[in-house]
């Protein structure tokens, strides 16, 4: 069932009397980037409410048009890049409509935007347009908090294969002040400077709740009596997807899947990208495990190749768990990492609580100081300048820099700690198998010395301050 979602009837009465015009010299002004969309005959990017099947109650958005372009942007007096006139293949760009909720629960002129340029070229001027052209690009939507921003400082520093590059920036279409937004960098297949795999047999997929909004996906074993995930396609695209891409790849994730329960999973997947992406949502408190996204790659179809989590991806549920709790992919049932948690092959404990030994440092560390900075930062000042902005076209409430700065720090100083003492009891609970008599099969204790089935989030427990005491962080944790 899907029904016309028009940008020129709905919400008219709040567009008319619930927002202010905005003087296009005051967000040039400002100091951010300023991104000019000029589309062909005013044509405004529309979308189409869809409804999942066999489910009516879920609703969400796909894009109606690809609407030709042009697109200029700029910083103060000086123009960047110009795309030129829309022209097939030549010049110019399309935009449409993106996302999921975040489009969904949108004023139909304040949406996510995808931007697909018909020139490759970099949008975010990084200086080596050989490395860093590329067609695709996205316009995100993050004008209330600096959830993503902290959240791909924590990729670079956990080293993740790809982490998203952006600018924040300012949008007018047709004329219009539509927000602030970040440009980015989209998921795409990109040896020279995003997802790296084979342009022939490489596979990215994505675990996804949102997959009856695409034309191709596929299930595996462990989704096939969940109707919430299936996978859906990156690369190759869907429209280049072969009978024998799907059977492949579909293949090779339900033999893994079934490795999890063998305990021999080390030969399918790749041990240090999974403990990165698992505990980056652990450190960042992710709630939602729907709308954090999940992207599998397989660099090849040989055997030497394994699954791969390249990158993180969505942010908007970061630091909605109990300050202290693992986040809600540690313990969900359809999440792979409860069963690698629990697995009897210890390998990937022992893979995640050496990259926290590793690393806790260099993130409390990092993480303070990035924000410490980036509080003081010119561009901070011109960020608040366009939330103001933003706050007087349409009406949503904004905090500052300055507030999300002490708020992510607090989260920060409490939670850490709290989640140090967790990941040292998996450690312990780890020792305590190392040490274990293993002449038949191996046997596991909780820190109590209570024999247990079976191993992982058993042997946990949650520790944290009796008196409820935020800590702040100047030393180094040991």
């Amino acid at each position: 069932m899907k029904k016309t979602f028009s940008i020129l009837f709905l919400f008219i009465s709040s567009y008319l009397y619930g927002q202010q015009a905005i003087n296009l010299d005051d967000v040039r002004n400002v100091g951010l980037y300023v991104v000019e969309i000029t589309t062909v005959d005013q044509e405004e990017p529309e979308g189409i409410f869809i409804t999942k099947p066999g489910d009516e109650k879920w609703q969400n958005i796909i894009y109606k048009n690809k609407v030709p372009c042009r697109i200029v942007i700029s910083r103060g007096e000086e123009v960047l890049y110009d795309s030129g006139p829309y022209v097939d293949n030549t010049s110019g760009a399309t935009i449409r409509i993106t996302g999921n909720n975040s489009a969904y629960y949108s004023h139909p002129l304040n949406m996510p935007y995808r931007i697909k340029l018909e020139k490759a070229s970099d949008l975010l001027f990084r200086g080596n347009d050989d490395i860093y052209k590329d067609k695709t690009w996205r316009l995100y939507k993050d004008a209330v908090n600096l959830n993503t921003i902290t959240a791909l400082k924590l990729s670079e520093v956990m080293e993740m294969e790809w982490t998203t590059a952006y600018v924040p920036c300012n949008v007018i279409i047709n004329g219009d002040y539509r927000g602030y937004y970040l440009l980015t960098e989209t998921m795409k297949r990109n040896a020279q400077c995003r997802v790296n795999c084979d342009k022939k047999k490489g596979y990215i997929v994505e675990k996804d709740a949102y997959w009856w909004k695409e034309n191709k996906y596929f299930t595996s074993t462990w989704y096939k009596d969940d109707n919430v995930f299936r996978w859906t396609w990156k690369y190759p695209d869907e429209e280049d997807v072969t009978e024998d891409n799907e059977l492949y790849i579909k293949g090779y994730i339900e033999r893994m899947e079934e490795s999890l329960q063998q305990g021999n999973y080390e030969d399918y997947i790749d041990l240090s990208s999974f403990a990165k992406w698992l505990l980056s949502h652990d450190v960042l408190g992710t709630d939602d495990t729907w709308g954090s996204n999940m992207f599998i790659k397989k660099y090849d179809e040989t055997d030497q190749s394994r699954l791969e989590l390249p990158c993180l991806w969505d942010f908007d549920s970061s630091y909605l768990v109990p300050p202290g709790s693992f986040s809600n992919f540690h313990s969900m049932s359809n999440e792979y990492f409860k069963a690698l948690m629990n697995s009897s092959n210890p390998s990937f404990r022992e893979a995640y609580v050496k990259l926290w030994n590793d690393k806790k440092e260099e993130i409390t560390n990092t993480l303070i100081t990035f924000l410490t900075q980036f509080e003081d930062s010119e561009e901070a000042k011109a960020i608040d300048a366009s939330r103001q902005l933003h706050y007087k076209r349409w009406g949503t409430q904004i905090g500052t820099i300055k507030s999300n700065v002490e708020t992510t720090l607090e989260w920060i100083n409490t939670h850490i700690p709290l989640l140090d003492k967790q990941i040292q009891s998996i450690a312990a609970g780890i020792s305590d198998i190392n040490e274990s008599p293993r002449k038949t099969a191996r046997q596991y204790y909780n820190l109590q010395g209570m024999k247990l089935n079976t191993a992982g989030n058993n042997s946990i427990v949650i520790c944290r301050d009796a008196n409820g005491k935020t800590m702040k962080i100047t030393k180094a944790l040991r």
